[in-house]
């Protein structure tokens, strides 16, 4: 829990910086927020669901309801299907393989066998490797508080990595074992 709540403090961090740059840009660390809530909540149901279900099968379900979510989504807005240039139809390609194929279906079979505490914790680092992405790639610039938040958040998760590796599982024995 320590390392959890200093790993938001510095999501509270870099959310303070966003503030003075633009509302816009905190509307967004509210929106990752929400989304943080609602990864947790499916990674709970997953975890679950994943003791029973193979990954295709899950994954072919998890999927397919986003897809629909995100056709009705579009219908309602009324945000066009096709007419979008060959260059922004790579990046829908590369945003269907890299970070959903290999990545949530790498959180889909991992829940099956790691804590949803362990992934939850991990997905925070996502900020931090997207601020390094956009510093490296696209020239974007890191402020003083990106720095001290990630830096913060980097801190936490090395301490919930250690408070939990030298955990061992514990065993249990059935009531039908025998006691010797």
């Amino acid at each position: 829990m320590i390392s959890m709540a200093i790993a938001v403090t510095g999501s509270i961090i870099i959310s303070w910086g966003d503030f003075q740059i633009s509302g816009m840009a905190l509307f967004g660390d509210l929106l990752a927020l929400v989304g943080a809530v609602m990864v947790t909540g499916y990674l709970l149901v997953g975890q679950h669901t994943r003791k029973r279900l193979a990954l295709m099968p899950y994954t072919f379900v998890v999927y397919g309801i986003s897809a629909i979510t995100l056709i009705i989504y579009n219908l309602i807005l009324q945000h066009p299907f096709t007419g979008y240039p060959a260059n922004d139809w790579l990046v829908f390609i590369a945003l269907a393989i890299i970070p959903t194929f290999f990545g949530h279906t790498l959180f889909n079979w991992a829940i099956k066998w790691v804590s949803t505490a362990v992934i939850s914790m991990s997905i925070i680092f996502e900020p931090v490797g997207a601020s390094v992405l956009a510093y490296l790639i696209l020239d974007e610039q890191i402020t003083w508080s990106q720095w001290l938040g990630g830096t913060i958040i980097l801190f936490g998760l090395f301490l919930f990595i250690v408070s939990t590796s030298g955990r061992k599982p514990r065993l249990t024995l059935s009531r039908t074992s025998k006691r010797g």
